[in-house]
């Protein structure tokens, strides 16, 4: 009975020691130092707008025109997923990662639900690229936005267009209702055709969209909206060739800059920040087609072509209308909504070719 008590005891011992070492180390973050002459590689925990706001900066030449990273969600950091993917870039540029307010490594406890609106985001754009263009004395930033980050990056581009060399929108989100709309349907035909009887029940339940309105979007309501964005990703409308997102939590949680905490804190960011905006009216009926349809600085759509979360054929169709002085549309056929993500390869080397030829037109 002892050896019994014993051993049980020792296995409570391990269990306490191993869930020790998993906090030690969920609670430390840093990032690998880039040491090159001129390099830089910096955490920062910048005030904006009267919020803490985490920035990382990186990049093996200073003299590098900097790029600014617009991440997803809202909510949805892209720090981890870039520095995984994307970290060739460094070479080329100065990255700027950047967690937005309250989201990823930015994340408040207590941060007031009321200031979660597309305003507040808009003037943490402007705020911190006016920091990055006085930090490194440029007069023009690369601007890429993915998603929600690529709505942000339109708003960004024709507010100030004097203060960007090029805009590149991943995944962009471009009309409320006729977006939501046409995922929707994709949906319901791919439930149809696979005859998925509990994806039926939920999207028939639900029903179609009847207007920008989040909140009122479905018969349902929100939770609506979510339960069809689920199962566009378990129907293939979302990501290639995948129906998760599981190896995308494993790299964040095992990313150097980001800790098993600070996954946490992803978490309930995301969700805090997509259930708070929804109640914006400034988030929930905008029409970009509508109200944008000239450009002055370099436009650049890149789309997968089984993106139905965004859908691409809308983001082509918007391409074709607008006025530029350079603009392009590139489709990824291995990839659906974050081709930075899906083909980072090609996804870099696509960067690298639109700065090349940006600078060229210019000069």
């Amino acid at each position: 009975m002892k050896c019994r008590i014993s051993i049980i005891a020792l296995k409570m011992k391990e269990r306490f020691l191993l869930l020790c070492i998993m906090l030690v180390l969920g609670s430390c973050s840093s990032t690998k130092q880039i040491k090159t002459d001129n390099g830089i590689s910096e955490i920062n925990n910048l005030d904006i707008n009267g919020t803490q706001q985490y920035v990382l900066i990186r990049g093996e030449d200073k003299d590098n025109p900097v790029l600014l990273f617009l991440h997803g969600g809202p909510g949805a950091s892209a720090t981890a997923l870039l520095r995984e993917y994307n970290s060739d870039l460094e070479k080329d540029f100065t990255m700027v990662y950047w967690d937005q307010r309250n989201a990823g490594k930015s994340y408040q406890k207590d941060f007031p639900a009321d200031k979660i609106k597309v305003d507040y985001y808009n003037q943490d754009v402007d705020a911190l690229v006016a920091y990055l263009r006085k930090r490194f004395q440029r007069d023009k930033i690369f601007l890429v936005g993915h998603s929600w980050g690529a709505r942000l990056g339109i708003y960004a581009v024709q507010r100030n267009p004097n203060h960007f060399m090029a805009y590149v929108g991943i995944g962009q989100e471009l009309e409320a209702h006729r977006g939501e709309l046409l995922s929707y349907q994709y949906t319901l035909e791919k439930a149809r055709a696979m005859n998925h009887k509990k994806a039926l029940r939920d999207l028939n339940e639900s029903g179609a969209p009847q207007s920008g309105d989040f909140p009122t979007m479905y018969k349902n309501g929100f939770w609506g909206l979510v339960r069809q964005k689920h199962w566009l990703l378990k129907l293939g409308g979302e990501r290639y060739g995948r129906r998760n997102y599981s190896d995308w939590i494993r790299n964040i949680w095992f990313s150097r800059e980001y800790s098993f905490l600070d996954l946490v804190k992803y978490g309930k960011s995301s969700g805090f920040s997509a259930g708070n905006i929804i109640y914006d009216p400034d988030f929930n009926n905008y029409n970009i087609p509508e109200k944008y349809e000239e450009f002055e600085v370099p436009v650049f759509f890149i789309s997968g072509t089984n993106d139905y979360n965004t859908p691409w054929k809308l983001v082509e169709e918007y391409h074709g209308n607008i006025k530029a002085p350079i603009k392009e549309f590139i489709k990824f056929e291995k990839s659906g909504h974050s081709p930075c993500f899906e083909e980072p390869e090609r996804f870099n080397k696509e960067l690298i070719r639109i700065l090349s030829k940006v600078n060229t037109d210019q000069n």
